[in-house]
């Protein structure tokens, strides 16, 4: 009985581990599409809400719900952000923000949270010739790439961020005139003529998400992205503490009452 009820107890906080710790990828209620004044999303992000907007130039707009690789999805059904080759975290299948980008620089896309949230990730798909600089975001420190495609041949996500002409906060792809068209059904390529797949982690506590678009080439672009972010483990301990607690105020009761636990 002691070992049965020890077990349970050390299941729970197990079981608790894993539900508080898990990765949280942004879930879509709604997407309007369109660019600037137009364009926006909403959704949630582990329980924090998050809107999406544009301003600026017209060369940035959201896309409407759909199956190819520059279109949103808000029923959870992509496997766009699965293929653990390219992404860190990854999810089965999930929701995403697609676009299109039809060249130029000018567009701002504002992220806000209900709450603040700490080193979000931001993951990117089909990226060619479109880049997004997030300096403008207040408390901006830097990126760090968590996995990508990026390869010794040059092509790929950019993991130097655009260098310091950038201030390295600028995410693309290294060789924006060889693409892809990958579906989101397929793992992306990871060598030969590709896009830019990766997750980047935003340093940072943040209310407020910003980037801006910026032109690699007078293309046009279409992709997507997604955000995830893990949740602070604060819970985690509280709730082992008091479990800790539980087995030894059981302890103590049986001693004084003569039950064996």
């Amino acid at each position: 009985m002691k070992l049965l009820k020890l077990f349970s107890v050390f299941a729970l906080v197990t079981f608790a581990t894993a539900t508080v710790r898990a990765d949280e990828f942004l879930d879509l209620t709604s997407i309007t599409p369109g660019s600037s004044g137009v364009g926006a999303f909403a959704g949630t992000l582990g329980g924090i809400a998050v809107t999406g907007s544009i301003s600026g130039a017209l060369v940035f707009s959201f896309n409407a719900i759909g199956t190819g690789f520059g279109d949103s999805t808000i029923d959870g059904s992509s496997p766009q952000f699965s293929y653990s080759s390219v992404y860190s975290p990854t999810i089965p299948t999930t929701d995403r923000v697609g676009f299109t980008y039809l060249g130029g620089a000018g567009n701002t896309v504002t992220m806000t949270f209900s709450s603040p949230v700490t080193d979000p990730v931001f993951h990117v798909a089909n990226w060619d010739w479109m880049a997004a600089t997030f300096l403008p975001t207040p408390g901006f420190s830097s990126l760090t790439l968590l996995n990508g495609n990026n390869g010794p041949d040059g092509d790929g996500i950019d993991p130097g961020f655009g260098g310091s002409a950038y201030g390295f906060g600028l995410v693309t792809d290294m060789l924006p005139p060889t693409t892809d068209s990958t579906p989101p059904s397929t793992a992306p390529p990871t060598s030969g003529d590709r896009s830019a797949y990766g997750s980047v982690r935003i340093n940072g506590t943040f209310s407020t998400l910003i980037f801006v678009t910026d032109s690699m080439g007078p293309f046009s672009d279409d992709a997507n992205f997604t955000i995830s972010t893990v949740p602070e483990p604060g819970s985690i301990v509280v709730l082992a503490a008091g479990a800790l607690f539980l087995v030894r105020k059981r302890r103590a009761s049986g001693r004084s009452s003569g039950t064996t636990l």
